[in-house]
């Protein structure tokens, strides 16, 4: 049986269990060009477009797909509308990312009865060069999330917009500091002291950006509010100050 083959059954499945699924996603496994970083926690691995740990290991409904193996009906795109890029623009700097995160919320706003489907076993392989397992990469992928992430709640609402990002920063990283310093002391992988940093510090990053993401939004929403008065006092006849 080949991969399509085999692909097209797991969708089938899962689409027969869900019968109102808007789009559908699978895994994305890192294919390393060099080494795997041994410092990099698997919780991370979204920064190198991958799945992290914390998403389900079973065919479940999620908020949204991961980018590099996603799939939805075209009905959305005719009545949301596209993917969004401008999302990414926070004040001087682009954050990228969470266009999809962005129009699967719009999508269920719209429809909320209707699902996004996740099959971790209908999986791709996605190229993850040396560039981006730098720590440097690694601080500003996180910061630049924030900011991003910033945008989008300013769009769609924190409620939904920070959904899935409450249970990952409350349970899954907590876990995942306890696991890298348990392996360092318990299984003599000093790595693991490492891993347990940098989700320390990829947290403090995104919720860096996420900070001055949200302040930049609510200055350009002031100035804008004030813009508008003043052009409202204009065609009254008002002197503008």
């Amino acid at each position: 049986m080949s991969s399509s083959t085999t692909t097209r059954l797991y969708w089938n499945a899962c689409a027969n269990r869900y019968q109102a699924w808007l789009g559908t996603g699978g895994e994305v496994t890192p294919s390393w060009v060099d080494n795997k970083p041994a410092w990099l926690p698997e919780e991370f691995y979204w920064v190198v477009g991958c799945t992290y740990r914390g998403m389900p290991q079973t065919a479940s409904t999620i908020r949204n797909p991961i980018g590099a193996n996603m799939s939805f009906r075209h009905e959305v795109f005719d009545t949301v509308g596209d993917f969004h890029s401008q999302n990414g623009h926070v004040g001087p700097r682009h954050a990228g990312g969470c266009e999809e995160t962005e129009l699967c919320i719009r999508a269920r706003q719209r429809w909320p009865q209707s699902v996004f489907l996740y099959q971790p076993q209908a999986l791709v392989f996605h190229r993850v060069p040396a560039s981006r397992v730098s720590w440097y990469y690694f601080y500003w992928r996180c910061y630049v999330e924030g900011l991003a992430k910033a945008a989008m709640a300013g769009q769609v609402g924190a409620k939904d917009g920070l959904a899935t990002e409450r249970s990952y920063t409350l349970r899954t990283l907590p876990e995942g500091i306890i696991r890298g310093v348990s392996d360092a002391l318990f299984r003599h992988d000093p790595t693991g002291f490492a891993r347990a940093g940098a989700i320390v510090v990829g947290l403090g990053a995104t919720t860096l950006g996420y900070l001055v993401g949200s302040c930049q939004l609510q200055i350009a929403k002031a100035k804008n509010t004030t813009k508008c008065i003043h052009l409202a006092d204009y065609g009254q006849g008002k002197p503008v100050q």
